[in-house]
């Protein structure tokens, strides 16, 4: 069977969310686990809270965007464990309420869209390959390596598995 827009774009980022609370959780037990909140990989890029927020948000441009719905703009304002996974647990939320059909149609459907500073017609699903996914996996993979740069002891498979996972018949 032929994956679906749905099933690259709803399942792909249902993935990258479960991954990205499956290392949080493994963080969270570190001894040092408030201090990872601010960590970073440089001065000059964003803490491990940033990564967070910009995962859920392209998350959640994809779902509204796929479903017709209003986007929720979600403040960059995460200041703990707790807030990280609620709001990873609000997206998932929106993710699984998404009708496969709905999101399948809409995929193929051009619209106005800004992107960086330029406005472009697009298609839903031109605008979750070519700009949501790719920055979700950038964010995500950022947040693993802030992870491991501040001694987590994460392995490769505690960022795949959530994602593997679905695709194994055991």
């Amino acid at each position: 069977m032929a994956f679906s827009t749905y099933d690259v774009t709803i399942l792909t980022a249902k993935g990258a969310l479960e991954s990205l609370a499956n290392i949080l959780h493994i963080g969270e037990k570190h001894p040092n686990a408030n201090a990872l909140l601010a960590a970073r990989l440089a001065d000059d890029m964003k803490p491990l809270t940033f990564q967070v927020h910009i995962v859920t948000v392209l998350s959640e441009i994809i779902v509204a965007r796929l479903t017709g719905r209003e986007k929720i703009n979600y403040e960059d304002d995460l200041s703990s464990f707790a807030e990280m996974y609620q709001r990873i647990d609000q997206v998932l939320k929106a993710l699984d309420e998404a009708d496969k059909d709905e999101v399948n149609k809409r995929g193929e459907q051009s619209e106005m869209t800004a992107v960086f500073s330029i406005e472009k017609e697009m298609t839903g699903s031109a605008l979750a390959h070519g700009v949501c996914i790719p920055n979700i996996f950038f964010h995500l993979s950022t947040a693993y390596a802030i992870l491991r740069k501040e001694g987590v002891p994460l392995e490769k498979r505690d960022y795949l598995m959530p994602l593997l996972t679905k695709h194994l018949t055991l």
